[in-house]
């Protein structure tokens, strides 16, 4: 049941039931985050290549020994040590011509090292600019700059504040990002932010997940206050909505 339900598996009436023993069951609970973060890492390694199967040497190794592949094998490696020997005696006395000839320049290097100025530093060098960061950097960047963000982890005790999001004063906008199991067939994502009386505050839509399993949106900061929320996120595929996890907010005005 666990594993179906990590990977999207449950009709919608036998999720919904799951979920409120979960969120209940501290054992459940954990096996559900250990079960998420297994399947992830499974799926991760596979498309990187790491799970491939090695193959096993043993048949070629066996023939190796035959006598006719033997003769075979210690006739091309003697043709191949008498070729390289060649090829080697050949190079090696161009070499050594041209070495002999750099060591010795001829008369009129001389007289044009001796008659050649030293060429003078240019004054309108420019200095060299810094390297610019990477396009992911780059993108850290311009989202820390433009509106403060917090990733959101499902958490059941609420008293414990791990999910906190600092509002500067003049925050017009806030980002929420939570972690979703990689390939989700979800197409899209909505938000909904209720207040401590459970009073919908707002409401936003995102796309599908990148291909990390990551899922943000832009929510609007002019209805939030200093507080405790709940901000649930349902994900969207074939025209209906799937509840995806509920996580406890708290909003900190500077």
């Amino acid at each position: 049941m666990i594993e179906r339900y990590v990977r999207h598996q449950l009709a919608p009436a036998e999720r919904r039931a799951f979920q409120e023993h979960f969120f209940a069951c501290e054992e459940c609970f954990e096996q559900v985050q250990t079960t998420a973060r297994f399947i992830a890492a499974v799926r991760q390694a596979a498309r990187q290549g790491q799970l491939a199967e090695s193959a096993e040497p043993v048949s070629w190794w066996a023939n190796l020994f035959s006598p006719a592949l033997g003769f075979a094998a210690a006739a091309a490696l003697l043709l191949a040590l008498v070729f390289g020997w060649l090829i080697f005696k050949q190079r090696a006395a161009p070499r050594q011509d041209v070495a002999q000839e750099q060591r010795s320049p001829s008369p009129a290097q001389n007289t044009a090292q001796q008659t050649s100025p030293t060429p003078a530093p240019e004054k309108n060098e420019r200095p060299q600019s810094p390297p610019l960061p990477k396009l992911e950097d780059q993108r850290d960047l311009l989202a820390q700059n433009r509106a403060p963000s917090v990733l959101l982890e499902s958490a059941r005790d609420a008293s414990a504040n791990a999910n906190q999001l600092a509002l500067p004063a003049n925050a017009t906008s806030a980002i929420l990002r939570i972690e979703i199991e990689p390939g989700s067939a979800f197409t899209s994502f909505q938000f909904q932010v209720f207040d401590s009386a459970r009073r919908l505050v707002t409401t936003a839509t995102s796309g599908k997940a990148n291909a990390r399993g990551s899922v943000s949106v832009r929510i609007s900061t002019e209805a939030l206050q200093a507080g405790k929320y709940l901000v649930k996120c349902y994900g969207v595929r074939d025209g209906q909505r799937e509840l995806v996890g509920e996580y406890d907010l708290l909003v900190r005005k500077l």
